[in-house]
């Protein structure tokens, strides 16, 4: 087994076939290239291995620039085989920082088990004043702010929790447009998310007289928006919007360096916030006492499983092994993620 590749002593140089100019302007200025989605993913990547190490962020870039390259085995009692791709997090990155990469469809798939089961899924967005949203919002305020959304869904709706997840980005480029999302399960309805005007009123002043106080503003409305799903492919797209990249790979390189800095500060900070019955502490027993699995999805899902589909056994980690070193007999893909012997390969793609 060979360890990755050493850190980054010199930025490599990607060959994309294109006759470029020397990429130190804005990458928004490049977008008119004509490359391929392989190509183009290779040039942000080559962008955000440069501008990290320039400024200092070996470990970042480093991690970016190896994103992805190495797999961790692991083993069940049996011997059966799974081989599943590593890879940095970093919501910026040009392969992870993208809606259905595999950390969003991890996010996604934890939470399905939470959330699913419910008739409605209840969706609130808090905005900010542009002033304040448009600022590196401090990560105590970030969390003040997220508490404050909680306790206004929590007293205007039937809930047994949910999740607070802030998004740093929206439609405009090349600035930042920080806004608070909710989504909570709505109980003891008639299968119909709708609330009326009085309710949406109070809401809507809940949140404007806590943004007036808390910032000392004199505002008339501190915009929220409210919406629900209530099918399952609804629920389900509405959790994939909710829990996207908080800020993609073009996104982030729009952005100014001051911003860029701030969004890496908040590489280790909690941005996904479950709260009331459904809090990381208390969900499994909650949902099992509804007579719900906690664990379906998960237990489901052939990268995130840590049970042999074949024979029910354990998984146990055997080490981290480097793509290059990868010998491929006897395996095979069973997505671009995830590799498994045959049996393993049989025994999902029947569905088991």
């Amino acid at each position: 087994m060979t360890a990755c590749p050493s850190p980054i002593l010199d930025l490599p140089e990607f060959d994309l076939g294109l006759d470029l100019p020397s990429l130190t302007r804005p990458i928004a200025q490049v977008l008119d290239i004509d490359c391929n989605p392989s190509q183009r993913k290779d040039l942000y990547k080559q962008e955000a291995v440069r501008w990290l190490a320039k400024h200092g962020y070996i470990k970042e870039a480093n991690a970016v620039e190896h994103c992805g390259t190495s797999f961790v085995r692991v083993r069940c009692p049996e011997g059966h085989t799974k081989l599943t791709r590593m890879h940095c997090k970093r919501e910026f990155c040009p392969t992870c920082g993208v809606i259905g990469s595999r950390e969003h469809k991890k996010r996604v798939t934890r939470a399905r088990d939470r959330v699913m089961w419910a008739p409605i899924l209840g969706y609130m967005v808090f905005t900010l004043p542009e002033s304040i949203s448009s600022s590196n919002i401090a990560k105590d305020v970030l969390n003040d702010l997220s508490k404050a959304g909680n306790a206004i869904v929590t007293s205007n709706f039937n809930t047994s929790g949910g999740f607070v997840r802030w998004h740093f980005n929206g439609d405009n480029v090349g600035k930042l447009q920080i806004h608070l999302n909710v989504l909570f399960p709505i109980e003891g309805t008639n299968g119909i998310g709708k609330i009326d005007n009085l309710k949406l009123t109070k809401i809507k002043k809940d949140w404007t007289d806590f943004v007036n106080e808390y910032f000392k503003l004199s505002l008339k409305n501190a915009v929220s928006h409210y919406g629900f799903a209530a099918t399952a492919r609804k629920k389900y797209h509405k959790l994939k919007y909710v829990l996207r990249p908080v800020t993609n790979d073009f996104q982030f390189y729009t952005l100014s360096d001051l911003d860029k800095k701030y969004i890496l500060s908040l590489r280790r900070w909690h941005n996904t916030r479950w709260f009331g019955e459904l809090r990381n502490n208390k969900y499994k027993k909650f949902l099992t006492e509804k007579g719900i699995n906690p664990t379906a999805c998960v237990d489901g899902d052939p990268h995130l499983s840590k049970v042999c589909p074949v024979c029910g056994g354990k998984f146990r980690f055997e080490g981290v092994i480097y793509k290059g070193d990868i010998h491929m007999h006897g395996l095979r893909w069973f997505d671009n993620d995830t590799l498994v012997d045959y049996e393993i390969f049989a025994k999902l793609k029947k569905g088991g």
